[in-house]
């Protein structure tokens, strides 16, 4: 009961969180910087005219140990406006008694830096500051946003499940009475017919419980080519007409052994399923390129682009499913998986596995 009302998030979900968190955040910090650039504009504006305001008081009495005063020529300046020049701010007054020189009242540069290099610093702080509670505000409206899906998602898993769990007694039931029955009756294909069609479901329950479930980060050591042949072993029960080619050489891997697994079954599956009568199937491993191909002389597939997408099918007898939650625990493996294939003349899935046999 605790681990059901543990709060967690999926990788999707966690997805979700990131991007609305980056759109929220994003946007209300571009406006924040906006809103303190045009604040700072505006402050140093207001430094520039107390300034000037000093320098018109000091043009009077000349007691202005702040500033530095000079007589210039006129030249294109005009009096009352102030000048940012190297020596740092300037502006001009005229002189009743002069026609051709102004007033030059000087503020060092180097106290005009200090002074906005402060009002900079204490701007600094508070956009620090409301960048964090931006932040934190994102943060809190993402998760409150990804709350209503997150709770959707949960009902649809959760409903799933209760019926693959209702699922799984009758199907386990049809699967052990045709196995008694196929002593009893001499028509073995019917019996066959029965296996194959309840393998089947229980081939699209994994599918089903392999989508919902969480991919869990332990990791084992495993020998692939026991893994395959464990598989062939019950595949080739169901489909006896397919021929199966394992190669000697093996490959030692570290993953999740159950997702591994997963991948496996339903690529040989779909691999005997379609393949054609009396048709083969062969597994290579490459120790040295670690690479797995699966190749099978089958009906092919006419659009292998579009082959691992969900619900894609070209045959009336799949769901659309397998194949794309092979690319789904291929990517969680972090496995890269491709695909080459002719109509009617077969398939061929390569798994490049060096991920899975660094240490």
């Amino acid at each position: 009961m605790l681990e059901d009302k543990a709060i967690y998030l999926k990788k999707h979900e966690i997805e979700s969180l990131v991007k609305s968190f980056s759109l929220f955040f994003i946007s209300l910090g571009l406006f924040l910087t906006l809103i303190f650039y045009l604040n700072y504009k505006q402050k140093i504006n207001d430094l520039d005219q107390k300034i000037l305001s000093q320098m018109r008081l000091c043009s009077f009495d000349l007691v202005c140990p702040d500033f530095n005063i000079d007589f210039k020529e006129k030249g294109d300046k005009k009096p009352l406006f102030i000048y940012e020049v190297d020596d740092g701010l300037e502006a001009y007054f005229s002189v009743p008694t002069s026609k051709d020189y102004f007033l030059s009242i000087t503020y060092p540069a180097k106290n005009y830096k200090a002074k906005k290099a402060k009002i900079f610093q204490e701007d600094s702080y508070k956009f620090l500051f409301f960048l964090i509670v931006v932040a934190l505000l994102s943060l809190l409206f993402s998760f409150y946003s990804l709350y209503p899906m997150k709770k959707a998602f949960r009902t649809i898993e959760e409903f799933i499940k209760d019926i693959l769990h209702d699922f799984n007694t009758p199907i386990s039931s049809i699967v052990l009475n045709s196995s008694l029955l196929e002593s009893d009756l001499k028509n073995q294909q019917k019996i066959l017919r029965i296996q194959q069609s309840a393998q089947s479901i229980l081939a699209l329950e994994e599918n089903l419980r392999a989508y919902l479930q969480e991919l869990k980060t332990q990791k084992e050591d495993f020998d692939l080519t026991t893994l395959i042949t464990q598989k062939q072993k019950n595949i080739q029960k169901i489909y006896p007409q397919v021929k199966w080619e394992i190669d000697s050489q093996t490959l030692k891997l570290k993953a999740n052994k159950n997702a591994f697994s997963r991948i496996l079954s339903n690529l040989l599956v779909n691999a005997a399923k379609y393949n054609k009568p009396e048709g083969k199937i062969i597994t290579k491993i490459n120790p040295k390129k670690k690479t797995l191909q699966i190749i099978d002389t089958g009906v092919g597939i006419k659009n292998p682009k579009k082959v691992f997408d969900r619900f894609y099918t070209e045959n009336e007898r799949g769901t659309g499913i397998g194949l794309h939650i092979v690319k789904k625990l291929c990517e969680e493996l972090n496995i890269q998986i491709d695909v080459t294939s002719s109509k009617g003349h077969g398939s061929t899935f390569t798994l490049y596995l060096d991920t899975l046999t660094k240490r």
